[in-house]
């Protein structure tokens, strides 16, 4: 039997109406129709070209004719007609999705003796899929088509002659020429390279037989797995590192991404991120011999501080959109200059990838790429997808880009990204348009503790960072300048016991801290206090690069009266001073107090319900136990109020009877209310009172929390201090931003504007939902007012003056909170760090020399700018000497001098690779630093051996 016909029915009008948003079977079908009626045995059946018929046309019953009637068609076609066609001798293909069953179908009424080579076939097939998509592309690019089809006809109808013949060169120099005239009437409306770029994600599991012939191909592919998962490979089969090595280095592979393994890294430290990055950097170059220059991920990481990093890690480029849930901008280009907070930009590609193993987005491709074509300087489509393919249509585009780059050329991303001939767009995002949604996915998935693990992570980092300059510090003290070792164990420990580590790591590095913590305080005690006279006392140690008050409670014996201690306090609960901490120093006290108590003084700092201190005031609510009032001495608004309340998922009608008349509202949140109250302490220092009281429902009265909390202030800090106990009677569930307990806060004008901390620095603050792990400042006029966390990341604004901080949602089983209200804080940063990160406490047994019982070690002059490590040189440095790591929190531009308890020879301005940025000048006793907004400037300070 011969076929007289090929003909495939379409569900539209035309070309030009053909459906791009279907079903994965019927968009199956649809593509399958006409790419099976190009196998070669079809064409030199029937010689002559395929053609599409409209299926609501009546199509004439003929014998000897094949017909495909996809399954979108199904309502189109007249009931009978496919039955009817059959009867009188019409070969029909109806209901099918699978090519290999339509194929089947196809070929079988043929009864052919000998098969055509499978591979051939395959390029047949492939050609049929491309002239489709090239017929589209043509319309949605508002174009006719200008293929000559008379000439196409008779290369086709040669290469299948040729391929029943088992002429596979000949065969082959036919179906180029069909390639190339496709090429040709692409060119037409756009005439220049356009590209392909096949982007595979890898994990353990699918490291199997279809990724070795993915690695070993000749066409392009990149390869997105975190280094931790590289590791795992290579491990179970040694044999990965020299087979994708050779790819990479015959230029058809390109391993993408670089990170050791994917966290939320946009909820921690900058150096968190920083370290996954040179971690998993050394990784790839030990497995592989190679560094990945794009970097991409699978997981939700974005945000505005990679530029930064990206680009002094020696990155060129990098995936600006995501393959999981999260909120970033989404402007879509191929090609954009990507510029981060500090002004560092580099080449970045954000257009969405199209899903390589579904059939819809095969649908949409022809869509996709006009606008690219439309809209970008570089046109181009990523198609993503795992290493097993389920669906032909990528393999399709794959075989025919091998003869031409018909629909694109297949590139890796680094090739992409070198070749185009344009920046592209400059564009710069706001930080706050980044969103992880971490809470959501927390509670999703039934983990422990969405909220709590955060403030234990951020507890940890200061802790380490703590230890870890004090570390530094005894190591450049003790053995010299160019002591400090290039591993550090410490802070591989503490990358480890991330926000998802298992409760055994997050043991090993308290253990190990600890030990760290408590041989640091020794050689710390041998170093500043040990040569001078016997006598108990106290050796505070200030990491933090400001000079700062602080309240210490005192572990044996009471304060003296010397130097730096501003005043005491003793009484029955126990010894505290209020002292004077220069920045990056020390200061060494007395513990040979002997007052039996502190008298309270002239103005009790806690009576009643009202707190107050030299700075300012403050009220507590006789209903609610909560604060009612925040204010200074001069003329100032209230700064802030605060209560506890319950968010309830829906709106609680609430009744209000006064004698005759009776009032309903609407609220979503409980009532706070006070049973009891009483003063803790009345001063001379610490002036501190307890509340307790309920939550309450107020549509039926029930109570579904009890609280305890206590504010407290302290002369000379401009800080109240708050602690809350919660004991739940009713455990929030479902979604965590709409059911939770949380601590809200409230001020006076509308027109304040709102800031919060992201990647440890001020950014104002855009959206409802807010992520800002370290503070909120509220600035009005000249007044500011920031609200200090621990680590509590997630933050709701609920009006135009209202703000709740969560505390509590599904799976949390932390009840014991606190926070810090700042108030006029110039840099809330420092407020944070002065808040939460605790001055080294070290008892001595004896008192440093005279004229050594204070002094700083380093100092950094400017406000803005905190100093956050000491870091050892880079393998590559000439000199002896060491890293200072410098972090701008404001947003501002700033010289200033930076000082050293030693003056440097010489210094300059390293990237994260220790390659110089620029020299710096050494004037006198210090370095001249210039520092952009937002900026990580690591500072090398070399000296004489």
């Amino acid at each position: 039997m011969k076929y007289n016909d090929l003909i495939v029915l379409v569900p539209c009008h035309s070309l030009e109406d053909f459906p791009t948003e279907l079903g994965e079977e019927a968009a199956a079908s649809l593509l399958n129709a006409f790419s099976i009626l190009w196998h070669p045995s079809l064409l030199a059946s029937t010689g002559a070209f395929p053609k599409w018929e409209r299926s609501d046309e009546s199509l004439s019953v003929q014998d000897n004719r094949l017909v495909v009637v996809p399954t979108p068609c199904d309502e189109w076609v007249p009931a009978t007609w496919v039955e009817r066609a059959r009867r009188e001798g019409c070969v029909v293909i109806s209901g099918e999705h699978d090519r290999e069953e339509m194929l089947h179908q196809a070929l079988e009424p043929l009864e052919l003796e000998h098969a055509v080579d499978s591979d051939l076939v395959a390029d047949f097939l492939a050609l049929g899929t491309v002239y489709l998509q090239v017929e589209l592309l043509t319309r949605h690019m508002r174009n006719f088509s200008h293929l000559d089809e008379s000439h196409m006809q008779r290369e086709a109808i040669a290469a299948a002659q040729a391929a029943i013949n088992h002429d596979v060169e000949a065969t082959r120099k036919h179906l180029s020429h069909c390639f190339e005239m496709l090429l040709e009437c692409r060119e037409r409306f756009y005439p220049v390279a356009c590209y392909l770029i096949d982007l595979c994600l890898v994990n353990p599991d699918f490291a199997s037989d279809e990724l070795k012939t993915l690695v070993e191909s000749s066409a392009p592919t990149n390869l997105l797995a975190t280094a931790a998962d590289w590791e795992t490979i290579a491990e179970k089969d040694a044999s990965w590192s020299q087979t994708i090595g050779n790819s990479i280095k015959a230029g058809t592979l390109e391993l993408i991404g670089g990170e050791q393994t994917e966290l939320p890294t946009p909820l921690m430290a900058l150096d968190s991120t920083l370290w996954q990055l040179r971690k998993g950097r050394a990784t790839l170059e030990r497995l592989f011999d190679a560094k990945p220059t794009t970097w991409a991920r699978k997981r939700f990481g974005l945000g505005s501080h990679l530029p930064q990093i990206l680009d002094r890690l020696g990155y060129t480029a990098g995936l600006h959109f995501v393959m999981d849930d999260g909120i970033y901008p989404d402007d879509e280009q191929t090609l954009m200059r990507w510029e981060g907070s500090d002004g560092t930009a580099i080449d970045a590609f954000s257009r969405i990838p199209l899903a390589a193993d579904s059939a819809g987005s095969f649908l949409r491709f022809p869509v996709r790429m006009a606008e690219s074509m439309d809209y970008d300087h570089t046109a181009a489509v990523v198609f993503a997808r795992w290493p097993k393919m389920k669906t032909p249509w990528l393999e399709d585009l794959r075989r025919a880009s091998a003869y031409a780059p018909v629909l694109g050329k297949f590139v890796t991303f680094s090739e992409f990204f070198e070749t185009s001939d344009s920046q592209g767009r400059m564009s710069d995002f706001n930080t706050s348009a980044y969103f992880t949604l971490d809470l959501i996915q927390s509670v999703a998935k039934e983990e422990k503790n969405p909220i709590s693990r955060w403030t234990e992570y951020w507890e940890r980092r200061r802790r380490f960072e703590s230890v870890d300059w004090a570390k530094q510090l005894v190591s450049l003290l003790s053995k010299g300048v160019g002591s400090l070792p290039e591993e550090n164990k410490l802070e591989s420990l503490l990358e480890a016991a991330h926000s998802e580590a298992s409760s055994e790591t997050l043991s090993t590095f308290d253990g190990e801290l600890s030990e760290t913590e408590q041989a640091v305080e020794k050689d710390l005690s041998r170093i500043f206090a040990s040569k001078g006279q016997a006598g108990k006392g106290m050796l505070l140690v200030n990491p933090q690069s400001f000079a700062r008050k602080s309240l210490i409670k005192w572990k044996a014996g009471q304060p003296g009266t010397d130097r730096g201690i501003l005043q005491r306090q003793i009484d029955q609960s126990g010894s505290c001073a209020l002292v004077d901490l220069p920045p990056c120093g020390f200061l060494w006290v007395s513990a040979n107090g002997d007052q039996a108590q502190s008298p309270v003084g002239k103005t009790a700092m806690a009576e009643d319900l009202t707190l107050r201190n030299e700075l300012f005031q403050v009220a507590l609510s006789d209903v609610t136990g909560g604060i009612a009032r925040v204010s200074t001495y001069t003329r100032s608004p209230n700064r802030v109020s605060q209560q506890i309340a319950f968010r309830f998922p829906r709106e609680r009608t609430v009744v209000v009877e006064d004698g005759e008349e009776r009032e309903s509202f609407k609220t979503y949140y409980s009532f706070m209310q006070m049973r009891e109250s009483r003063v803790l302490s009345a001063g001379p220092v610490v002036g501190e009172i307890e509340t307790i009281g309920d939550l309450v429902d107020g549509q039926n009265d029930e109570v579904v929390a009890t609280y305890r909390q206590v504010t407290r202030v302290v002369r000379g800090r401009p800080n109240v201090d708050v602690e809350i106990e919660l004991d739940l009677k009713k455990t929030p569930s479902g979604d965590p931003w709409t059911n939770y307990i949380g601590c809200r806060f409230a001020w006076k004008h509308t027109t304040a504007s709102l800031t919060g901390s992201m990647q440890q620095a001020a950014h104002a603050v855009g959206k409802q939902r807010i992520e800002a792990p370290q503070y909120l400042e509220i600035a009005d006029d000249d007044f500011r007012t920031t609200i200090l966390t621990p680590g509590y990341p997630f933050h709701r604004k609920t009006g135009d003056r209202m703000i709740d901080t969560l505390l509590i949602t599904e799976g949390e089983t932390k009840r014991k909170f606190q926070f810090s209200i700042a108030v006029d804080v110039k840099y809330p940063m420092q407020a944070h760090l002065d808040a939460f990160s605790e001055p080294l406490v070290i008892p001595t047994d004896t008192a440093p020399p005279e004229g050594g019982q204070q002094g700083w070690l380093f100092f950094a002059g400017a406000a803005n700018v905190l100093l956050t490590r000491i870091l050892p040189t880079h393998k590559n440095a000439e000199k002896t000497g060491f890293i200072v790591r410098l972090l701008e929190t404001e947003g501002r531009t700033k010289t200033f001098p930076l000082k050293c308890f030693r003056t440097p020879q010489a210094a300059r301005q390293v990237n994260f690779q220790g390659e110089t940025i620029h020299s710096l000048h050494v004037q006198d006793d210090q370095v001249m630093v210039e520092i952009a907004p937002y900026e990580i400037c690591d500072v090398e300070l070399t000296f004489d051996s």
